[in-house]
């Protein structure tokens, strides 16, 4: 899959085009250091598949995905999320509830706010997820690799980019997990579902 990557200005964060005055967990996922509603965060590896986590921070079972505050001036609340190279991936998730995106499926996109502090491996995998057995993924790996190191940006991904590989909007339970076995150390400002672009049709396109 072939998305963008945006310099991240101030105006895109917490802009998400769905969200009101107050974050509304149907469209915001994680933003200014909270995990609206019902979400959390959810830290999973061989050593522990579930471990919940609190919106400050902690680490898998078997210490191989460490998560801080970022200590960021620019976006106070931002995550770090740091991997140690692993035989098996090891993944951040937010979980919680179960949403009915289908309406949205070829109108929004999942919008990731990041900086990218290490170097990248070969597989990042992003994964949105609707139950037992339904799931689909993308590798962001080369998005994250175009990315100006140590820079905040938007990473876009279109909704339909996931419902064209297996994905049911109709009852998303996990809007994010990112996961690798690699070594990889980023910080993450916030995680929201906004409006497509205009003009972009996404990996499906729309009459």
């Amino acid at each position: 899959m072939n998305v963008k990557v945006f310099l991240l200005s101030l105006c895109l964060v917490s802009g998400a085009a769905f969200a009101a005055n107050e974050p509304n967990p149907n469209f915001v996922y994680f933003t200014g250091g909270q995990t609206p509603g019902n979400w959390e965060w959810v830290l999973q590896d061989p050593d522990n598949w579930w471990k919940p986590i609190p919106d400050s921070g902690g680490e898998s079972g078997s210490g191989k995905l460490v998560v801080v505050e970022a200590g960021d001036t620019t976006f106070p609340g931002a995550l770090r999320f740091s991997w140690t190279k692993s035989e098996h991936g090891v993944n951040a998730t937010i979980s919680g509830t179960t949403l009915d995106l289908s309406a949205l499926a070829d109108k929004a996109e999942l919008m990731l706010a990041l900086k990218v502090n290490s170097s990248v491996p070969k597989t990042v995998n992003l994964k949105i997820a609707c139950g037992e057995n339904c799931e689909a993924q993308v590798n962001i790996a080369d998005n994250l690799k175009q990315a100006e190191p140590n820079t905040w940006f938007a990473l876009p991904l279109a909704l339909d980019c996931f419902t064209a590989n297996g994905l049911d909007a109709g009852k998303i339970n996990w809007p994010v997990s990112i996961g690798t076995s690699g070594a990889l150390d980023l910080d993450i400002a916030e995680i929201s579902l906004s409006a497509m672009a205009e003009g972009d049709e996404g990996c499906v396109p729309n009459p």
